[in-house]
């Protein structure tokens, strides 16, 4: 009788390559060798490729995994809705609360808070290896503080940008970086023309994050912002450190207006743009991108009142959404409330006015507040997740 033992070299990854991703736990608990294998080899290759849309996301407060089905959806099939599962990472993420969570080169970055002390931590986590780290800060962390996921491309160390309100003006006053492999943090001298504002998420891109910002106007009195002022592209160069020059955006877009960006397969950049109380979505793709160049194509336009009603617009401080380059079709999340009730919702938008509406759940209604402003969930990674041997070198966690 032939017994795991026995299996040669490439039949065994063979098999581990079309493991699905969920199920590494129970791979590396069948046998020692097994279990080695899957720490030094990248296992799961062929599920990974054939199940792009598996990403994460935070709703209630807890980080899941998602993982979509889009086969046949424009021949005539129904969307198959997502499955959705909470994620164990380590015991003490049972007593926070998950308000954010980044997602680069096989690494996430959760961001966190206490639930009693309104308290906010840093954990990075390998979901390939199953490792993490809770990262200690320089100072406290602000309910209001920014971060970016990216690495150095020539030595492919991985970095988090931390950007400091230290005000109460809702935007950026310092920046500091950490390095992942020697353990600390370092003030970053850069003084900024533009404003990131704080509800505008970073997206992560060939190891640098590109986020929405918009021109600082000096007055007399300092800085302040002026009525609708136009919103660009900046790009944080962590080879470099520093933002490089302001971008172009595909649209004239105001900084009222919906927008929010997305990346496809470490490859190019998206952006949804909707512009104030109009139904017209639309969603640009980038054909080059680089700190300091960018050039777009159209890639989708559906105009939603017939589906929605006149009025609707996705929330212009929460939308996540990510496309299907092949079908031609974007999945946009955000939350829809009403006096009683709150849901998470993911819209499926395509071609020749090609709409669907998904429930994903009811959810819990958002506070706003000076101590929880800026968080809106769901919130899903536009990155799809790539297995990844970085080892962070701290606690480990079951997969």
């Amino acid at each position: 009788m032939t017994i795991i033992s026995d299996l040669s070299w490439d039949l065994v990854e063979e098999i581990l390559s079309r493991v699905p991703i969920i199920s590494l736990g129970a791979v590396r608990s069948t046998c020692k060798r097994w279990n080695r294998l899957s720490k030094n080899r990248l296992l799961c290759k062929a599920e990974a490729r054939r199940h792009q849309f598996l990403r994460f996301m935070v709703k209630n407060y807890k980080l899941c995994s998602m993982r979509f089905d889009l086969h046949g959806i424009l021949d005539g099939e129904e969307f198959v809705d997502p499955s959705i599962k909470e994620i164990t990472v380590v015991d003490s993420l049972n007593h926070v609360k998950v308000t954010q969570v980044f997602h680069c080169d096989g690494l996430s970055l959760c961001v966190t808070k206490d639930k009693e002390e309104n308290k906010t931590s840093l954990l990075v986590w390998n979901p390939y290896l199953g490792q993490t780290r809770w990262i200690q800060a320089r100072n406290d962390y602000n309910r209001l503080d920014l971060y970016a996921l990216g690495y150095d491309s020539n030595n492919r160390k991985h970095k988090i940008l931390r950007f400091l309100d230290t005000g109460s003006s809702y935007k950026v006053t310092l920046y500091e970086i950490y390095d992942i492999s020697s353990d600390s943090w370092r003030v970053l001298n850069i003084t900024q023309d533009w404003d990131i504002m704080f509800y505008h998420r970073g997206v992560s891109l060939k190891g640098n994050t590109y986020f929405f910002a918009k021109k600082k106007i000096l007055l007399v009195d300092g800085p302040v912002e002026i009525a609708e002022p136009h919103a660009i592209l900046l790009c944080f160069d962590f080879t470099k450190e520093r933002f490089g020059p302001p971008l172009p955006l595909p649209v004239e877009h105001y900084v009222d207006d919906t927008g929010t960006l997305s990346s496809l397969r470490d490859e190019k950049l998206a952006v949804l743009y909707q512009p104030t109380s109009m139904s017209d979505v639309q969603i640009w793709v980038t054909t080059k991108i680089e700190p300091s160049a960018v050039s777009w194509v159209p890639f989708l336009k559906i105009d939603v009142e017939p589906f929605t009603g006149f009025g609707f617009q996705f929330h212009h401080d929460g939308a996540s959404f990510f496309i299907d380059e092949e079908k031609k079709v974007a999945l946009v999340f955000q939350i829809d409330e009403s006096e009683m009730t709150c849901y998470d919702t993911a819209y499926l938008i395509g071609e020749n006015g090609y709409f669907e509406k998904v429930g994903l759940g009811e959810a819990e209604k958002p506070q706003w507040s000076a101590n929880n402003v800026g968080e809106y969930c769901p919130l899903v990674c536009s990155c799809s997740f790539v297995p990844s041997l970085v080892h962070i070198n701290n606690e480990s966690a079951g997969s």
